[in-house]
């Protein structure tokens, strides 16, 4: 039976090394969309970042244990079951929506998974491995990750430690008429993985000066930008006179700034210190003396704790927004569902009154007449049904009208044969729909069995 999957590897459940070895690039995600495509009729969208390798299907069973093998291909060794998830139908239909609106991240409210979800889904709608319902389930992602940035504050303000320290600078310099850092001289003493992400916060708001310092010169090289000034080490203390700000993330034992190394300031506004190493790396005695302030790592954290609170109650809004998207999306499937079995009917009369004409004619062409004729046909009977098709595909689900019509329709297009009438049973639309509007879990104890076809009219 046809049914939803989300299921893969991510930063909640695998090591680095695990998520490593399962990751794809652009070249391979379209190489196994190759030979999923040869094989197999579910539909598929691959997702992979640093954080998560992870695969979004509808279809069966079967179709779950083929991407688990498909990857582990990939992978030169074994699916790592202990170390991955597998979530079905309302919990895989959820697992989506968060994942796209930020809220399954390893920084809680990241915006940039909604851009790499964004050009995965361009992939598999290249490669064709996406149809009716998955290009619906993205849109409704997509709409739901559009509202959470729109209508909630979870993508404001950064919550990594470097990020916190420079926002903590950017309003002390704002509230002395310098806004993003303007005019602001600014060193970083360090060259590791806190230095290397506040330079990166730094660059984004373009200072006029940035100078970087370290006790191995080569590494500073190595983080430094073209117009980024390289200070020697033995200068750290006498280069403080030139500059507003200075931002400390080494890795030594001791303070490497102390009180009695740095230069006397008369300047009307203090020099702004902080300290994101630990131990301490920056002397607080600097703290007391005229014309210096010191933010300490505590301080700093003590920042990084309201940004995450605002962002947690950020978290319940977007939650909110992807509940009502998912009872959409789910209201739409259950319509498309008491569809589809009219659909069919009406595709089947047509396609039987086709045959029986081309039969009937067929003597009077050639072999190649025949195809030309049977492809002509064709694509005259698709380009009639797809308008009809689609209108009745988007009637409000909600009308008093929609049961009655769907039996009407049944009823008008159920003779494949002008000699002999054929009495549809069509599943109780009704049920359908109601079990869709009712509030609380996703219906999806009994699946339904018919999938959508992926046709012109279904994607119109």
């Amino acid at each position: 039976m046809q049914g939803f999957h989300a299921l893969g590897l991510n930063h909640e459940t695998a090591s680095v090394g695990v998520r490593e070895a399962f990751a794809l690039d652009r070249e391979a995600k379209r190489r196994l969309y190759a030979v999923w495509m040869e094989a197999h009729e579910g539909e598929l969208l691959l997702v992979s970042t640093c954080n998560r390798t992870e695969a979004y299907l509808y279809g069966t069973d079967e179709d779950v244990a083929a991407v688990r093998t498909l990857l582990s291909r990939h992978a030169g060794r074994s699916w790592p079951e202990a170390e991955s998830f597998h979530f079905q139908d309302e919990a895989a239909l959820r697992h989506v929506l968060e994942v796209t609106c930020g809220l399954r991240s390893q920084v809680l409210g990241d915006a940039q998974i909604f851009s790499q979800i964004k050009e995965d889904y361009r992939l598999a709608v290249e490669a064709g491995s996406v149809g009716t319902v998955m290009h619906r389930l993205l849109h409704s992602a997509f709409r739901a990750a559009k509202r959470v940035a729109s209508e909630t504050s979870l993508h404001q303000g950064t919550t990594s430690v470097a990020g916190v320290a420079v926002q903590a600078a950017r309003r002390y310099f704002a509230r002395r008429g310098q806004p993003d850092l303007e005019g602001v001289r600014v060193l970083v003493m360090g060259a590791g993985e806190m230095a290397r992400l506040t330079l990166e916060a730094l660059r984004a708001l373009a200072p006029s000066v940035l100078m970087l310092t370290n006790r191995t010169h080569r590494r500073a090289e190595e983080l430094a930008q073209p117009g980024e000034q390289l200070i020697p080490w033995e200068r750290r203390a006498e280069v403080l006179t030139q500059c507003d700000l200075v931002i400390v993330a080494t890795g030594a034992p001791e303070p490497v700034l102390t009180a009695d190394m740095v230069p006397p300031r008369c300047r009307e506004h203090a020099l702004l210190l902080i300290d994101l190493s630990v131990p301490r790396n920056i002397d607080p005695a600097i703290d007391r003396l005229p014309g210096y302030r010191v933010l300490d790592l505590d301080a700093v954290k003590a920042r990084q704790a309201a940004v995450e609170a605002r962002r947690r109650e950020a978290a319940r809004q977007a939650r909110q927004i992807c509940d009502e998207l998912l009872h959409e999306f789910v209201t739409w499937y259950f319509h498309q569902q008491a569809l589809q079995p009219v659909i069919q009917t009406i595709r089947d009369t047509f396609e039987t009154i086709r045959r029986q004409e081309i039969e009937r004619h067929h003597r009077r062409f050639s072999e190649i007449d025949r195809e030309e004729l049977d492809r002509l046909t064709r694509s005259i009977m698709q380009k009639l049904l797809a308008i009809p098709i689609v209108r009745l595909k988007s009637i409000d689900p909600d009308s008093i009208d929609f049961v009655r019509g769907v039996q009407l329709l049944a009823q008008l297009f159920s003779r494949p044969s002008c000699e002999e009438a054929q009495e549809v049973r069509l599943p109780e639309p009704s049920v359908l729909l109601e079990r869709a509007r009712a509030q609380g879990p996703c219906p999806f104890v009994e699946r339904p069995a018919a999938r959508p076809e992926r046709s012109a009219a279904d994607h119109a």
